[in-house]
Formats: structure tokens, sequence, C-alpha cells
């Protein structure tokens, strides 16, 4: 394969110290090495930053960038500044790679020419250190429209966008990459809308079902934190917007962008019941109603899932 294609991995930081140089020893352990590594700390408050720095100075690859806390989406969108890679993508530093990873995306990209890969991914309780296998993704070739389709399956790719490799040549202006910015009204669901914007001029996408990604799943993460808050509340509009987007560039794929927001709105809603949290299941209701068709018409879902959405949102109405 050719290796003069560079790799910019961009990865926020914000207080994972102890899981940071797990997740950069994967990186600096790729055996593809042609890589830029931007390391954004957004304002940790542990030793974070520190660690950041140390493997600046110990590899040149490292670059780092300190700012205040502003969230995930902010710390993207400043490292978007850096890039020059011929390919970004993303990794969530909490979590690791195969030390294959990249070799073997890439690889697949260079020789289907495609313009993306999306690439398979498991769970690792971090408790436990438990193994969770529930990934069911195709593998193949398609276009931006099936790209989408994919993320938006349940099981499948995900609309996460750290298992994603992207080509930034069509983001290149005047010699300059300008990458679309992350919206920071999103604390939750932001990947996937910015999915929909960045697949629109891709062509040609590949998939590979092996799972070189590592997700590790923390019971103190942002995205498993058992309350509510406002950020996570945000998940609301940016799944509305997500369908929206969806819908304009890819008209069949609204359906299904509204079977995940309905699926998401029954499980947020189903804690809000738990918490007894009124609030947040009034902020929900409004909105079970603009997706459910979509939802029950979706022959990914099976009968007995259908039936049990059923029984979520009529306790969710009497929350």
């Amino acid at each position: 394969m050719d290796c003069t294609a560079k790799l910019s991995v961009i990865v926020p930081v914000y207080n994972v110290a102890p899981y940071l140089r797990k997740c950069l020893d994967s990186l600096l352990g790729q055996s593809y090495s042609n890589l830029e590594i931007i390391l954004c700390d957004d304002g940790s408050t542990d030793n974070s930053g520190a660690i950041c720095d140390e493997y600046a100075q110990k590899d040149s690859r490292c670059l780092v960038i300190h700012k205040e806390n502003e969230g995930v989406c902010t710390a993207r969108n400043a490292a978007f500044q850096k890039v020059t890679g011929d390919y970004v993508t993303f990794v969530d530093s909490d979590d690791f790679l195969e030390p294959n990873a990249y070799e073997t995306v890439l690889s697949a990209v260079q020789e289907h020419a495609a313009d993306a890969c999306f690439y398979g991914w498991k769970r690792i309780h971090a408790d436990t250190g438990q193994t969770q296998y529930t990934f069911k993704g195709r593998t193949g070739i398609g276009t931006g429209e099936e790209a989408l389709r994919q993320a938006l399956l349940f099981n499948g790719y995900a609309g996460h966008i750290w298992n994603k490799v992207f080509s930034t040549a069509y983001w290149k202006q005047d010699g300059v990459i300008r990458l679309p910015e992350m919206d920071p009204a999103f604390a939750v669901g932001e990947d996937c809308e910015w999915l929909v914007r960045m697949l629109r001029p891709y062509r040609n996408v590949v998939f590979l079902s092996d799972c070189l990604y590592n997700y590790l799943v923390r019971s103190d993460s942002a995205v498993n934190i058992r309350k509510f808050t406002e950020a996570r509340l945000t998940e609301i509009p940016a799944r509305e917007k997500i369908a929206q987007e969806a819908a304009a560039v890819w008209p069949a794929l609204e359906d299904p962008a509204r079977a995940k927001a309905y699926a998401r709105l029954i499980q947020n809603g189903k804690l809000a019941f738990r918490l007894r949290d009124r609030h947040a299941a009034a902020r929900i209701k409004p909105h079970l109603s603009k997706n459910r068709r979509s939802y029950f018409r979706c022959g990914e879902i099976s009968l007995t899932q259908k039936l049990k959405a059923i029984a979520a949102e009529v306790l969710i109405r009497f929350t």
C-alpha cells in the first residue's frame, strides 16, 4: 500500500487521565505510522493536559492544543484548524484501537479508491473488562447515501465518528482544509448531525466489518450518567436536525433517521420515568408522535421491540 498519505487523528481530551495513556499508546503503536495526532485539551482539571504535553515531547507526531472548557464540539472545531492530512479520523480519549486499525482501513480505502471508510467496533466494559460484540454492519462498497443509512441502522456502524475515516480532498480550498464545523448547541447526537453534512459530497465509501475500534463503556462517562441535564436533552433537537438534513439531501433516509430518533426518545423517556423527572418527560413527549410512525414501519425492528416501545411510551406519558 501507499504509505505517503497522512492521516490526521483528532483526540478531544477532558479529565481522562486514568485512560489517556492507553489511548495514546494505541495510536503511537499503529502499524501505519504516517499520522498527525491532534490532542485538544478542553480545559482538563486533572493530569490530562500534562500527559498530552508529555507525549508531544516524546513523539513529534503529537500536536497539543490547550483551551478553556467549552465542550467536545468546540474542542474538535479547534483541532479542525490544525488538520493537514489527506484523511481525517477521530478517537475518544478513553478508547483505544487495535494495532493494525489504520493500516487495514487505509489499505481498503486505497484498494477501492474510496472517499471514506466505516469500520467495526466493540464495547469494552471498564468495570469488568468484559468485551461485548453487538456490531452487525455489512461489508462492501456504497455511496454517501448508503453510508448514512448504515450509520442509522441499529447495531450497525452507528452515527459515531470515531470508527470512520474521511478524505479531506473535498474540503480543501486554496490548499487549506476547511472541514464543516460541529454544532456546539448539541452535547449528545452532535457527531451524527455532523456526519450527515460531512457525507454529502462523498460518492464511494468502503465498509469493513473488522472490529478495529474499542469503545470503553464507563459508568461515569458523559453518555452514561444516570441523570438528566440540559446537555443530555440537546439530543432531542439534534435528532430532529439529523432527520431534516438527511431528508433534504436523501429523502429516503428521513424514515430511518426518525426511527432512530424515536428509539432514542424512548430510551431517554424510560430514564425520565425511572427518575420521576417530569421536566425531562415533558420535553420528550411532544416529539414521540412525530417520529413514531417511522419506527413502527421499520422492518429492521422486531415485533417484540415494537411492543416494548408501546409499553414504554405509555409509562412516559404518565410520568
